[in-house]
């Protein structure tokens, strides 16, 4: 069934940017909103191997947990080289997210 109904252009601006941002059509976009689902945003591309950055860094900050709690004794350099690393991986996922390093979302301008 065919259903037709009128938006604003900003509106609809609003809606094509959402349903893409969900990775769905607008129709798709409009069921999923009328069957009472509240569609959410696809992750970024990189998202899955930021993840796999993170869980590396994390299982390397837990070995030397590990062994500083086994011998008393803890590899600085190495600790202060995966601090480091999280830290970046962190800035970098927040700008992947955010959508622009300073923060702003060009594409919600306007809105």
């Amino acid at each position: 069934m065919w259903f037709n109904f009128r938006l604003t252009e900003k509106e609809h601006r609003r809606l094509q940017r959402r349903a893409k941002s969900c990775g769905l059509t607008m129709s798709a976009y409009v069921r999923q909103i009328i069957n009472g689902y509240k569609p959410r945003e696809s992750p970024p591309a990189d998202y899955h191997s930021m993840t796999r950055e993170i869980k590396a860094i994390g299982n390397n900050l837990n070995q030397l947990a590990f062994v500083a709690n086994a011998t008393g004794l803890i590899d600085e350099a190495a600790y202060f080289e995966n601090a480091a690393q999280l830290r970046d991986a962190l800035k970098r996922i927040e700008n992947a997210v955010v959508g622009t390093a300073d923060g702003t979302d060009e594409d919600m301008a306007g809105d």
